[in-house]
This record gives C-alpha cells, structure tokens and sequence, in this order.
C-alpha cells in the first residue's frame, strides 16, 4: 500500500487533536480563571525495513506529523471588576492553593466564599490556604491587600500561600484546578501581587480560536479527501486486476 495514505492519516489524526484542544478552549471561554491549552506539532520519519523489498519499491521514508507536546498557556487572561470582598484576582505569576482529598492543588480562580463553618473556600467548597493552613473568617469586613494578607475587622488573619509552578510542570486535575507534576515542589511567592474585588477571566480569545477551528477543520477535511482518493485507486486497481483488453 502507498506511503501517502499513512501520511495523510496520520495528518487526519493530528487535526482530530488540534480539533479536541480548540474545542475546550471554546467551552471554557467564560470560565473563571481558565488557562487554554496548546498543542505543538512535529514531523517524524519513520524507520522502515526495506531489506525484503524489490529495487526501487516503497524505498522513500515517509513522513508523518505527530501531536509531539500538549501544554498550559499560562499568558494573563483579561480581568474583570466587581467588587465583591471576597474576589481576588492573581496579577502576573502565582496560583492560590486549594485542599482537596487528594492534596493541595492549585487554581487562578479567585472566585471564593465563607462556609457555614466559616472557612475560605472555592466555588467546589475546598478549602483555601493561608501560609499557616485553613483561613477560618467571622463576620465582619474582609479585606485582602495587595501582599495576600487577609484580615478581618482590621486584624490580621492570615497570609494567602500563593504558589509558582511552570506550565511544563503543572498538570490539569479535577474541578478546574491544577497539580504538580510528580517530583515538582512548587515555589512560594512571597511578594504576589493580588488585587481585591476583581476576578482574572479566561485566556481564551474566542475569534482567534474559531479561527483556528475553521483553519483546523478545512484541514481535517482535505486529508479525509486524500484518504478517500487513495481508497478509490486502490479499489480501481484492484478491480482491474486479471482483467484482459
């Protein structure tokens, strides 16, 4: 069978994962917080054994493009005013940590609430941490300055443990937040930047992904079209096979 049909295959299923990462960036394009993905491809040869092989038959290394690494984008998403005291927005690096069942685990969202026990938690009801643990709030007026230093009333409560972690580290876990890598020790941001009653909205820019999505589209459908034509010569040939004129 023709290399080309191989290659255009695997051109068919590098645009079904280009197609599968633009489509979460769409459906998440009003989620809080939200880091779009990206995807980088690469071209590889492939190694083939041509000792069996006639002079001349199939000796060309055909070459196929592959999804080589999925990553987060981590650039500023735009931020959005609204006043609420318990809205706090990250400004350049860091995340907000978070426990969970399964740990700590970290999140742009800054999107939080008091508990009925009266703990700072997120939307999913994790906790959110101070720099000595759970930060547990009475009534009363809450105000988080620029350093993460939340108090209540005036006195100091506790300080927000804000976190630095590479895209190339972080990994996405459940409810929208994100894990570190195995091995990775996330760093400890002393001087973050937060800035109260405002929230960080998506990354995503939703022309330029529909954009994408159309492009990523077209392209799907031109290597479906090359398959198909590959298909159709194979089963001519195969058809004329014996017969005589």
């Amino acid at each position: 069978m023709d290399q080309g049909i191989y290659t255009a295959a695997a051109g068919a299923r590098a645009m079904e994962d280009q197609l599968a990462v633009i489509s979460n960036n769409i459906a998440n394009t009003s989620t809080t917080g939200f880091k779009k993905d990206a995807i980088v491809f690469e071209q590889f040869a492939k190694d083939l054994d041509t000792a069996q092989l006639s002079p001349g038959q199939y000796r060309r290394t055909p070459v196929d493009v592959i999804a080589r690494q999925y990553y987060i984008d981590l650039s500023q998403g735009s931020y959005k005013k609204t006043g609420r005291e318990l809205d706090l927005a990250m400004v350049g690096d860091g995340f907000f940590v978070v426990q969970t069942q399964d740990g700590d685990r970290f999140t742009r969202s800054g999107s939080f609430m008091i508990s009925p026990e009266g703990v700072l938690v997120n939307a999913q009801g994790h906790s959110v941490q101070g720099q000595s643990g759970e930060i547990t709030l009475g009534a009363g007026r809450v105000k988080v300055d620029p350093s993460g230093t939340v108090s209540l009333n005036g006195a100091t409560v506790d300080v927000l443990n804000i976190v630095n972690v590479s895209g190339a580290d972080l990994v996405r876990a459940a409810d929208g937040l994100f894990t570190a890598r195995e091995g990775v020790v996330p760093e400890r941001i002393e001087s973050p930047i937060i800035e109260q009653g405002s929230l960080e909205m998506s990354n995503v820019e939703p022309i330029k992904e529909m954009v994408g999505l159309i492009n990523t589209q077209r392209a799907y459908e031109a290597f479906q079209k090359v398959i198909r034509s590959f298909d159709t010569t194979y089963s001519q040939s195969i058809s004329s096979i014996g017969e005589t004129e």
